[in-house]
């Protein structure tokens, strides 16, 4: 076993080388500093034609003045198609849409090597890997991004910034063409590129589930309240969410969805204004369309948490995804779990 991973880690190495606001003019809410006053008072920015390449990356903005930014270009939701794959199989069980973006060469890799393979532990049934991309500037450059795309047939990219307040994008886009390139696939497993997915567990978990009808299933938060701290990325101003909890929404990291629920949520993003967080936002769609996104134990979007040693692979056996995992902590963890001489006293 520890040969096998030495050579895991030394190809590991081998890879790592090559490879604003919608600000209301109202009254400040109860409890609001004044420090905070004039947050609630910034008039709503006007209608603006959509830049070629929609930035909204600037780490010298404050985050209120690239609220303003999101909400300026709220409208602007098409934007063209860089690199593309080929289309889904007709008898496509599961699709892998993982969150990537371009930089994260060795991510990628680490998945392609790992879970994201097609194997005897898919059970037979036929899968497929995209990763969707924006666009992040000269590097990598563009000519490795397409040749990594002829290479491996899997990256999907559209012509927007990549960034945090754009992973909204990345969904509407993403429905847009799993409804044009891949409406047969039966299950759509959503995820980051940091995520370990036990892709065995993933497929025995859904035997049982008809693809003709809602599903959507992960690690679910309910009772979640808009984030008001101007200091950190998930800060939401009152004039944009007034309400005191978000609806229940799967932790963005990963979670999978039938395709009955991939068409609906389709009509409803497309239907629905862009919100900055795209998981609540997926949230907002499902309450729109009356449908409960139900909690699974096995999805651990918030990582591994203490007292669970989280580098136990008996634990990630029994488990369906990980969150939070580097590219070296993937092929390890990968090479251990599969490794059948590996002797664990039950299943979690």
């Amino acid at each position: 076993m520890w040969r096998r991973l030495g050579c895991v880690l030394s190809c590991s190495l081998v890879a790592l080388r090559l490879s604003g606001l919608l600000f209301l003019k109202e009254r400040t809410p109860t409890g609001s500093s004044k420090a905070h006053k004039h947050l609630w008072a910034l008039p709503r920015p006007q209608h603006s034609q959509c830049p070629p390449n929609l930035a909204i990356a600037n780490a010298s903005l404050s985050l209120p003045s690239r609220h303003r930014l999101f909400l300026t270009y709220q409208h602007c939701r098409n934007f063209s198609t860089l690199l593309e794959p080929s289309e889904c199989a007709r008898d496509t069980f599961l699709l892998l849409a993982i969150k990537s973006q371009p930089h994260h060469i060795e991510q990628r890799a680490a998945i392609r090597s790992t879970w994201g393979r097609a194997g005897s532990w898919a059970r037979g049934r036929q899968l497929k890997l995209v990763f969707l991309l924006g666009v992040a500037g000269p590097v990598p450059p563009a000519q490795l991004l397409a040749y990594e795309s002829w290479q491996f047939d899997d990256i999907l990219q559209w012509d927007f910034a990549e960034d945090f307040f754009n992973l909204t994008l990345k969904e509407l886009h993403v429905q847009r063409w799993m409804a044009a390139a891949c409406t047969q696939a039966h299950f759509v497993l959503k995820g980051d590129d940091d995520v370990f997915i036990h892709v065995p567990n993933v497929l025995e978990f859904l035997e049982g589930w008809d693809p003709a009808q809602d599903l959507l299933v992960g690690d679910v938060i309910r009772q979640a309240r808009p984030n008001r701290n101007t200091k950190v990325k998930y800060f939401i101003p009152f004039s944009m969410y007034r309400a005191r909890n978000y609806p229940p929404y799967a932790g963005g990291g990963g979670y999978v969805m039938s395709r009955a629920t991939v068409r609906r949520l389709h009509t409803a993003m497309e239907e629905a204004e862009l919100f900055p967080i795209d998981d609540v936002f997926v949230g907002m769609c499902l309450k729109k369309l009356g449908v409960s996104p139900i909690h699974h134990a096995g999805f651990k979007t918030f990582g591994i948490q203490k007292p669970l040693n989280p580098r136990d692979p008996c634990l990630y056996r029994g488990l369906l995804l990980v969150h939070r995992l580097s590219p070296l902590e993937m092929w390890t963890m990968w090479a251990l779990v599969t490794d059948k001489r590996l002797k664990c006293a039950a299943t979690p």
